[in-house]
């Protein structure tokens, strides 16, 4: 019986590999998700020896930061495979730390050729996880060498031009009949061509925040919470008092999480 672990804070995301675990074997035993940095450390602290996973999924960014900061507490018996949507610059760091990685959307039969190599390897799995990790250090090692940079300024289509928005001057960003929308803490707003998916893996989750699917916040624009009926949370945004922004029970722990740091 294989034991899996999925660290992911897409829901949409989540359940399409764990379809596709199913069907592959039915008989698998799926933890997860598991949508923060937070809560994997946490749960891979009290699941260690027998009740370590054979298999991690691992989402790379989630709601409160990068996942490798999580990961240093993994069994060295388990399989690490990172799901990512990151450009080509980001797979070849992957494929030089000699790191498993899926591109998103997963696609069957990639799953597939990753899980048979996975287990042609289960004899030697202390040797390709020790290999394994220290591939995972080099690549954290990277990271934190600001090799890696989040998104500070957005260049706009604008009249006959052009206009640059700092992204600290930035309130929320939504989707609004199908178009994605910035709006400025000075109460302007402009049209961006990319989606709000695009736009929450480029910037920096301590600044900003995925609330749902239709909005991200600054933590320079929330000046309060609310509670709501059923566990919600309401968000309370300086300058924009008509502004509608629920946060759900099950994402409310890690938006207080991300407000009290």
């Amino acid at each position: 019986m294989i034991k899996v672990l999925i660290i992911e804070d897409e829901f949409r995301n989540y359940n399409r590999l764990r379809r596709l675990l199913s069907d592959y074997d039915p008989g698998m035993v799926i933890e997860g998700p598991l949508e923060s940095v937070s809560e994997t450390r946490q749960w891979l602290s009290t699941h260690q020896g027998a009740m370590a996973p054979d298999i991690v999924f691992a989402d790379i960014r989630l709601n409160d930061g990068i996942s490798f900061d999580a990961l240093d507490a993994l069994n060295e018996t388990s399989s690490l495979v990172f799901t990512t949507a990151y450009d080509e610059y980001a797979l070849k760091a992957f494929q030089y730390n000699g790191l498993a990685y899926l591109m998103k959307p997963i696609e069957e039969e990639e799953l597939r050729r990753t899980l048979n190599h996975i287990n042609s390897l289960r004899g030697e799995s202390i040797k390709a996880q020790s290999a394994e990790m220290q591939g995972l250090k080099r690549l954290i090692s990277q990271m934190r060498a600001d090799r890696y940079q989040y998104r500070e300024r957005f260049l706009i289509p604008y009249k006959d031009g052009f206009e640059i928005v700092n992204t600290n001057d930035v309130s929320f960003i939504c989707t609004e009949y199908k178009e994605t929308k910035i709006y400025l803490h000075t109460g302007r707003f402009y049209n961006l061509s990319m989606s709000l998916d695009e736009i929450d893996r480029q910037l920096n989750p301590d600044q900003f925040f995925r609330v749902n699917r239709q909005y991200i916040v600054s933590i320079n624009s929330v000046s309060s919470l609310k509670t709501h009926f059923g566990g919600k949370l309401r968000i309370c945004l300086q300058g924009y008092e008509n502004v509608e922004l629920m946060c759900s029970r099950e994402r409310a722990p890690q938006l207080k999480e991300w407000l009290n740091k």
